[in-house]
């Protein structure tokens, strides 16, 4: 293993810790069911960008583009669950 992959391990070491320290301490006056659902959406765009990255490393043209779409849904799903945190469900400030 080259030491660029040591380093991957290093941050996404360092990711998990900050997300479960996060998680166990929400901003002050969050909605639990929000904040819920903000941490799924957060763990499936880590797991789909994971996969998007296996399938590169491959060379798996159709799985990359698999897993690139689903990253896109999940993302735009994640940045709306950001939106109502940050402006109480109010009119959608994200356009995309």
């Amino acid at each position: 293993m080259s030491s660029r992959h040591n380093h991957d391990d290093e941050f996404e070491s360092g990711l998990t810790g900050a997300l479960a320290s996060e998680w166990r301490n929400p901003m002050p006056g969050a909605d639990d069911g929000a904040m819920r659902g903000l941490h799924l959406a957060s763990q499936n765009v880590l797991c789909l960008a994971t996969q998007t990255y296996e399938a590169a490393a491959r060379g798996d043209a159709a799985g990359m583009q698999a897993a690139r779409a689903s990253l896109a849904q999940q993302l735009a799903l994640s940045t709306r669950l950001i939106d109502e945190l940050l402006f109480d469900d109010s009119d959608p400030h994200t356009v995309h």
